[in-house]
């Protein structure tokens, strides 16, 4: 979201100081294009007559005090030529100098980018009938102002402003757009309580209309998902009375079996287990779908969690290796030790699984001083980068890149997708996040994050 609000805020700076540097330029060439000239011309008159005056009552020593009081306007100045073309200033800039003693006409020169942007020329006489020539110089605006420094100060006034007024607008333009992303992340997180705000949804423009079709398919969506659990919930529960039945009918039927019969019923039997769990399964899912009761969290020692996990695996595989590191002393957490127990028990598991025979499953523990982190690495063939997110849901497995080992096969049963998308929901539960990845050397790899108990 913040590369549309730096676009929008770079595209109103950019147009903005366009703006100011097309008015500057369009300025300087104003007097030139317009008859302000002309308005500017105009004084001279005033100024040939004084001048002419001054020079008939007081002579050339009067006439230069006159002359010297135009250094108190720095806007005009004047300079006055005797018929010999000598000045009777000492300092006469060449511009000036060079059109008072062109032997063009008495036209006014104009210059709207030069220092002198007009200069008008007149001659005027003495008492005497000596014949002087007056100059009168117009200073452009912008030279007087000093005009780099002028330039800077101005362009970085207009810089702090439109930057202000673009940082106001574009976060006003991308207010909506943040509103939505918000909601949109918590509905993917799955928190579908929250909503978009009602004063975006009443909004009349394009983002009110985005706003409301957005709500639409997210109620949509809500109260399919909440159909869907509630009908696995259901179905689960509606299973468990028919399965108690079909465990006692099995129980019956060995009382009046023969030997032959008994291989067909443990096969029934274990069937039947398998169904047993699957149903437990997703009656876990449908409990953690909901929210949690927290008044029987208490503080859990995660390295003796999985050290007992690890004891339980070791006793029900003697050929599996697992390999305990311990990188921390603190590794307390606050959590459901059941539930907890549980997700890491369907990690390390899955990781027996797929590893291949005689190597091992690597487990590290450490903490960053406010998250423990625990990666479970098995030796296996891996899974492609494209299916690593879909592990963690239900139902989802990749045989064809992710084969077992050759134990595992041996007891028939290839599960059903649901033990990591358990686990995820667990660490989820409990403030942490699970992450699975390629190892670069080759493997599943695990990383389980929980906040520590500080």
């Amino acid at each position: 979201m913040r590369g549309i609000f730096v676009k929008i805020y770079l595209a109103f700076l950019f147009t903005s100081l366009v703006a100011v540097l097309m008015t500057l330029i369009l300025a300087s060439y104003y007097r030139e294009w317009s008859n302000e000239s002309v308005n500017l011309i105009a004084p001279t008159g005033g100024y040939i007559s004084a001048a002419e005056l001054i020079l008939q009552r007081g002579g050339e020593p009067l006439l230069i005090e006159w002359l010297l009081t135009f250094e108190r306007h720095p806007s005009v100045n004047a300079y006055v030529f005797d018929s010999s073309g000598i000045s009777l200033l000492a300092e006469v800039p060449n511009a000036v100098r060079d059109y008072a003693l062109s032997s063009e006409s008495y036209d006014a020169l104009i210059n709207p980018l030069g220092r002198s942007e007009i200069i008008v020329k007149a001659p005027i006489t003495s008492h005497d009938g000596r014949f002087y020539l007056l100059v009168v110089e117009f200073i452009h605006p912008l030279e007087v102002f000093n005009f780099p420094e002028y330039l800077a100060w101005g362009f970085a006034a207009s810089l702090a402003l439109f930057a202000i007024l673009g940082f106001l607008l574009s976060g006003y333009f991308t207010m909506p757009l943040r509103l939505m992303q918000r909601s949109v992340s918590a509905m993917a997180r799955g928190d579908w309580s929250v909503h978009i705000p009602k004063h975006l949804r009443q909004r009349g423009d394009e983002f009110g209309e985005l706003s409301r079709e957005f709500s639409h398919m997210a109620s949509k969506l809500e109260r399919s998902l909440q159909d869907q659990k509630q009908l696995v919930r259901d179905v689960s529960h509606e299973l468990r009375s028919p399965l108690a039945r079909l465990r006692i009918a099995l129980e019956l039927a060995r009382m009046d079996s023969v030997a032959e019969q008994q291989e067909f019923l443990d096969r029934i039997e274990l069937e039947t287990g398998r169904l047993d769990e699957l149903i437990g399964d997703l009656l876990g899912m449908a409990r953690m779908e909901v929210e949690q009761d927290k008044r029987h969290w208490q503080e859990v020692e995660v390295a003796t969690l999985v050290g007992d996990i690890i004891a339980d695996a070791r006793f029900e595989r003697p050929d599996g290796d697992i390999r305990l590191y311990l990188l921390t002393e603190y590794t307390s957490v606050q959590a459901d030790p059941t539930l907890l127990a549980a997700a890491f028990e369907n990690i390390i598991r899955n990781a027996l699984l797929h590893t291949h025979t005689g190597t091992s499953v690597d487990i590290h523990i450490e903490n960053d001083f406010e998250m423990l982190q625990v990666n479970i690495r098995d030796h296996g063939p891996g899974v492609p980068e494209s299916a690593l997110a879909d592990l963690l849901r239900p139902f989802v497995r990749n045989e064809e890149a992710r084969q077992r080992s050759e134990a595992s096969l041996e007891q028939g049963h290839r599960g059903y997708g649901l033990g990591l998308a358990i686990a995820d929901k667990v660490v989820q539960a409990h403030g942490g996040q699970l992450t699975l990845s390629n190892h670069p050397q080759g493997g599943l790899q695990a990383d389980i994050r929980l906040p520590l108990m500080l």
